[in-house]
């Protein structure tokens, strides 16, 4: 059930909220009332026995059919949306030019300019979002007052001219001595980032042009990467940092995460059913094998049926009963058979140290690719009285 609950990431108050509603769903006569204690009693056991995954489930939707249904229709329904919130590709960084923990405070600049990086997400992580925005800044004598900024920019290119800002960050405070964060995410979103190079600037809103007493840029001490470090002067425009004398990298960094981590897809054709227009299979969980927390999970499925989910090496698009068999090789059954709940769902707890999964043509170990599909009954519909869904396609990591 642990599992069950770490979809929503193992949070303790939702767990003892789930299980309040679980236990007090019908209590409404006195056989209700009989029968929530004998379920609160069987919720302990289930709790605290040592049962397999997939029986804890089983017993479950044994002892809550209706909610049990509807706790997994939200399931899918979160799962159609892409898990965002919960599975969301880690965040990457700090993305940075400079090197060295040791910096110069450069008090050059008047209201309006601008001091910045041009920096290049890895090819693999495209499409990306920036979250949050660091700016380390310093005066030369240290312990001053706040400085408010204009704005944090983000462009999508780099030199020789950025062009304008795709998103700005409006009235930025910097402290003196210590690395400023700015987390895009809250103050207005993070922004999309769809190939590289990107600029990242600060820009003033006062002069500090010889002054020591106020917080501002720095640069490191290890010199100056051309191309990396811009300057937006005034009058002048956008130059390379390098060219100006600037002795070092300017100290900004971003972390960023990759819109898509995984090369999981879903691929083949689905085909129309009794329930609509075709099954669609996706997973919950994660492709780490260590993890071993992979859900298999179909849906707009005929109410009432049983199916198969099976899986196996390559990729085909062949007819098929009333649908497209997508999956070819050395076919491995995850059985027994999965009956569909009256929502048209169904779900299977993968174990990856279980038969077919720990041996053989069926192994699943870090680096494995295999391809996933729904088999189902549909009696009445078509002319072959089955179906199948579309197919997922899984590459296992560590």
């Amino acid at each position: 059930m642990r599992r069950l609950f770490g979809v929503f990431g193992k949070n303790t108050a939702y767990q003892a909220g789930m299980a309040g509603y679980f236990l007090g769903y019908s209590v409404q006569s006195a056989a209700g009332l009989a029968a929530s204690r004998i379920r609160r009693y069987s919720w302990k056991l289930i709790r605290r026995g040592p049962w397999p995954m997939e029986i804890q489930i089983k017993m479950l939707h044994t002892l809550f059919p209706v909610v049990f249904s509807r706790l997994f229709r939200g399931l899918t329904a979160v799962s159609l949306a892409g898990l965002a919130s919960a599975f969301q590709c880690p965040d990457q960084g700090p993305l940075q030019n400079h090197t060295d923990p040791n910096f110069t405070p450069c008090p050059c600049f008047v209201a309006g300019e601008e001091f910045g990086v041009v920096l290049n997400i890895p090819s693999q992580h495209l499409p990306a979002e920036i979250l949050r925005v660091r700016v380390f800044a310093a005066s030369a004598v240290g312990g001053q007052p706040n400085v408010l900024g204009n704005a944090i920019h983000i462009y999508g290119s780099g030199l020789p001219n950025p062009g304008s800002p795709i998103s700005s960050l409006l009235g930025p405070v910097i402290s003196d001595g210590v690395q400023n964060e700015f987390n895009l995410e809250i103050l207005g979103g993070a922004v999309p980032i769809s190939s590289n190079p990107f600029t990242v600037t600060f820009e003033f809103a006062t002069d500090n042009v010889n002054d020591f007493f106020v917080p501002t840029a720095v640069y490191d001490l290890d010199g100056c990467t051309p191309g990396a470090n811009v300057i937006f002067a005034i009058p002048g425009g956008w130059t390379d940092a390098c060219s100006l004398g600037v002795p070092g990298d300017w100290a900004i960094s971003v972390l960023y995460r990759a819109q898509n981590c995984s090369s999981n897809q879903t691929y083949c054709l689905t085909s129309a059913n009794s329930a609509g227009a075709g099954a669609q299979i996706f997973f919950v969980g994660s492709s780490g094998v260590a993890a071993n927390d992979l859900v298999l999970t179909c849906t707009a499925l005929p109410v009432g049926q049983l199916g198969l989910f099976f899986y196996g090496p390559n990729q085909i698009q062949l007819p098929f009963g009333d649908g497209f068999r997508c999956v070819g090789g050395q076919i491995k059954r995850l059985g027994p058979p999965n009956s569909v709940d009256v929502f048209g769902n169904t779900a299977r707890f993968l174990d990856y140290t279980q038969s077919p999964m720990n041996s053989g043509a069926g192994l699943v170990v870090p680096g494995a690719v295999f391809n996933f599909q729904f088999w189902y009954r549909d009696p009445g519909f078509g002319s072959f009285n089955f179906n199948l869904s579309n197919a997922l396609n899984v590459t296992f990591t560590p």
